[in-house]
């Protein structure tokens, strides 16, 4: 019963058969090896059959959509109108902004022109200002000068009036 050149087949109803083995002409293990990939390729047959009518429909069309050659779309026609239009008011707006800037430009240098004579005005002017007052520093220490010598002078006057007065009254007397 335990015969190793006995074979186990499935049959397609899912019965299972034991036949015996044909004899190994070869005699090796070579044969033995054929003979379970034979079997295991009859065990996939039924599967196969049932698998390969669903895909064969995907694999066809597959196939034809890479070798078919397919022309190229032409490219949907635009309309470059507006873009052109909005373009070239762009670049009158654009010409109109570098004016005005080029205008305040040349304006705020003409008004840093005028900054800077007014600043070197100021300048002449705080150093004739500080001239002045020390003219007039010296001129009031010399006023000042003048009117205690003249102050001098008047006590010296008194004095000399007050002296006189006493010499003519003892005179007088």
């Amino acid at each position: 019963m335990s015969d190793p050149k006995k074979v186990v087949e499935i049959s397609e109803q899912g019965q299972r058969t034991t036949n015996a083995a044909a004899p190994d002409p070869g005699g090796g293990e070579g044969s033995s090896t054929l003979q379970r990939a034979f079997s295991a390729l009859r065990t996939a047959a039924p599967f196969a059959q049932r698998l390969l009518p669903l895909l064969e429909g995907n694999i066809v069309t597959a196939v034809s959509n890479i070798l078919a050659p397919h022309p190229p779309k032409p490219a949907p026609a635009v309309n470059l109108a507006p873009v052109e239009n909005g373009l070239s008011d762009l670049e009158t707006r654009q010409r109109d902004l570098r004016a005005q800037v080029m205008e305040q430009s040349t304006s705020l240098e003409r008004v840093e022109d005028q900054l800077e004579r007014l600043r070197e005005a100021t300048e002449r002017n705080a150093l004739e200002q500080q001239e002045l007052m020390e003219g007039l520093k010296k001129l009031g220490s010399k006023v000042n000068g003048f009117a205690l010598i003249a102050l001098v002078l008047l006590a010296v006057s008194v004095l000399l009036n007050v002296i006189l007065y006493l010499h003519f009254e003892r005179g007088l007397r």
